[in-house]
């Protein structure tokens, strides 16, 4: 049950006034492909892509994304307008409010995935990714594998705000090689 709770509080997320740059999305997206694909087999035809933005504080200008990989059997009220298509994977913006994010990913056609059959417990795995007004990351979570998230970001690219801070735990984070 708290599973399914924190999906919904997930996608309850809404756009950032701050503009994300279509390449930084894109990356910060194939990076999360790249991480999960690493760590098991990705069907896109079974799994739906979720991207979420949230304002985190407006007084910094910060905003996040949230991304995660959900199967329909397991979604329920998920509220959205449009399914995409990016890199072969169906993907949908919950609870968009931001236009301009959605011109970002190519539209297909509309398909319902809140099919729920069953209150199996889901593990789902996300990302969660804060970025300042310059477009540099300055937060990662889940904690435990930041240091790969960084790793990954770092090879597509993105920067990294000074005041972003490398959190490490006595037990290492999952191998990202």
């Amino acid at each position: 049950m708290k599973k399914i709770f924190l999906i919904t509080l997930i996608l309850f997320f809404t756009c950032s006034k701050s503009a994300v740059k279509k390449q930084d999305l894109h990356n910060i997206i194939k990076g999360y492909i790249e991480y999960i694909s690493k760590k098991r087999k990705i069907d896109n035809k079974k799994e739906i892509l979720a991207v979420t933005f949230h304002d985190q504080t407006k007084e910094k200008s910060e905003y996040s994304i949230d991304i995660a990989f959900f199967k329909p059997e397991y979604m329920e009220d998920i509220q959205y307008k449009n399914v995409y298509i990016f890199e072969g994977y169906k993907l949908i913006l919950p609870d968009n409010k931001c236009k301009s994010i959605e011109k970002m990913f190519k539209k297909v056609a509309y398909e319902n995935f809140n099919q729920k059959k069953t209150i199996v417990n889901y593990d789902f795995e996300n990302w969660h990714v804060v970025l300042n007004k310059k477009d540099e990351i300055t937060f990662l979570s889940p904690i435990p594998i930041s240091g790969c998230m960084k790793s990954i970001l770092m090879s597509k690219k993105l920067n990294f705000s000074d005041s972003y801070e490398d959190i490490t735990f006595s037990n290492s984070s999952p191998d990202c090689s």
